[in-house]
């Protein structure tokens, strides 16, 4: 692809295929459901820092949809959400928000 003067891009987003091994999927299991969460690095960048700052979007957008309807009718606490979007993060390799783009690949 090139722009309107028929220069080439520097760098094409659009051709990339994402590199390195694929973490094992993070799962977890409240009131003795199961839930799968998506992988940080499949979810777009913007929606990930939002998540990780708000336990209800967290869950929205790592959770599928099916999931997210099963959990959100449950009544979680407060410490227990805490220490799942801490557990999701340290799997992930997230050390810490002002850090959440060296996501581990």
């Amino acid at each position: 692809m090139s722009d309107e003067k028929g220069t080439p891009p520097a760098f094409d987003l659009d051709g990339l295929e994402r590199e390195g091994a694929v973490v094992e999927k993070f799962t977890f299991t409240y009131e003795g459901e199961s839930y799968e969460m998506y992988d940080p690095q499949e979810i777009d960048w913007q929606d990930l820092l939002s998540g990780l700052r708000n336990p209800a979007l967290f869950i929205r957008f790592a959770l599928p949809l099916e999931e997210q309807k099963r959990f959100f009718a449950k009544r979680v606490p407060a410490w227990k959400m805490n220490r799942l979007m801490q557990a999701y993060q340290e799997h992930y390799g997230i050390p810490d928000l002002g850090n959440a783009g060296a996501l581990r690949t």
